[in-house]
């Protein structure tokens, strides 16, 4: 779960009042584990939540984050893979590129700050962190600023420079990223990671063949949604990855909040009926940046002309569900191949 939706999940609860620290991945060249916008929450005690690498810079991480509350002041540590003369060199790590690791303690700001995002992520918004890793003016890289999906400035963390943060931040806000970018502005450099919730996925059908789709998204920390109105399907003790389980029958599903702003579909219910019933459902959902169908492509025709619905949907579905490139006939195998189609699409 490295999702910043549940690191901050799994932070809020825990005992925040301690001297908690972040470690952001704000600078990248090369080859990398992770890309930055990777965040990293660390306990006093050393207790951490999330990674910013393989797992192969953690333990440095950490005891470099007890040294930030001691010292009162951020850090900011190049980990160069590709020079034989480096640290990380030494530790034997073999991704030959060079990230740039920022190490700053949570203060009550801080703790403000990522409880407004954490409630953003729940509300479904997206949000944009900057944080400044290099400065003249030293006070600077101890603080965040978080934007909304506009870019208008949401809140700092320290009251006394936002009015600088804010004018210096047009630049920023002008070209806002997909994902991460580095920006210098004044001889600032910012590190700005767009932060979107976690992909939300409803699996139309709660038969056997389910229980694996759940838990592979579910381990990609994915909100998953298991809905079937019949009886006998999706027992919760089935399906205990799933965040939500609805007895919702297909005509009922635009009434329920938060149908619109599903990210992906799958739909595994074994009967055409039920299917053609959903396709007309999803037909109308402009979130779905996914849709998948079981079955053969003849069937996705038959599915679709008992819908009624039109080629150009029908192309926006992919039927059968699942990528090629994986074999195998085990309900593992296919979820697998299913969920990884599932994940090029959503996240384009």
């Amino acid at each position: 779960m490295n999702h910043i939706y549940h690191l901050l999940e799994q932070y809020f609860s825990q005992d925040t009042k301690e001297a908690w620290s972040c470690a952001s991945l704000v600078t990248r060249s090369g080859s990398s584990y992770r890309w930055p916008g990777a965040m990293m929450m660390i306990s006093p005690w050393g207790k951490s939540f999330g990674l910013v690498s393989g797992g192969c810079l953690e333990s440095d991480v950490i005891r470099r984050a007890q040294k930030v509350w001691q010292m009162g002041q951020s850090d900011y540590m190049v980990y160069d893979t590709a020079d034989e003369e480096s640290f990380a060199a030494s530790l034997g790590l073999g991704c030959n590129g060079k990230i740039g690791i920022l190490i700053q303690a949570i203060s009550a700001k801080h703790h403000e700050l990522l409880s407004t995002l954490y409630q953003r992520l729940q509300q479904k918004q997206a949000s944009y962190l900057l944080q400044c890793y290099q400065s003249p003016i030293a006070d600077y890289i101890n603080h965040w600023v978080l934007l909304d999906e506009h870019g208008e400035v949401i809140m700092t963390t320290h009251a006394e420079v936002t009015s600088h943060l804010t004018s210096g931040l047009y630049p920023i806000k002008k070209q806002l990223p997909d994902k991460q970018k580095v920006q210098v502005v004044e001889d600032n450099h910012w590190a700005i990671a767009k932060i979107t919730p976690p992909v939300q996925l409803w699996v139309l059908g709660g038969g056997l063949d389910a229980e694996p789709v759940v838990n592979i998204a579910s381990t990609l920390g994915w909100i998953v949604t298991v809905v079937d109105h019949r009886v006998g399907y999706a027992r919760a003790t089935n399906f205990v990855n799933a965040k939500n389980i609805l007895d919702l029958p297909p005509e009922q599903a635009a009434k329920h909040a938060g149908f619109d702003q599903v990210d992906a579909f799958i739909c595994m219910t074994h009967n055409k009926i039920i299917d053609a019933e959903w396709m007309k459902q999803l037909a109308d959902v402009p979130s779905a940046k996914y849709i998948g169908l079981l079955g053969p492509q003849s069937r996705k025709i038959e599915v679709m002309e008992r819908a009624g619905l039109t080629d150009d949907f029908s192309y926006k579905v992919d039927g059968p569900a699942g990528t090629d490139n994986i074999r195998g006939d085990l309900p593992e195998s296919i979820a697998l191949s299913i969920v990884a189609q599932c994940h090029s699409a959503v996240q384009r």
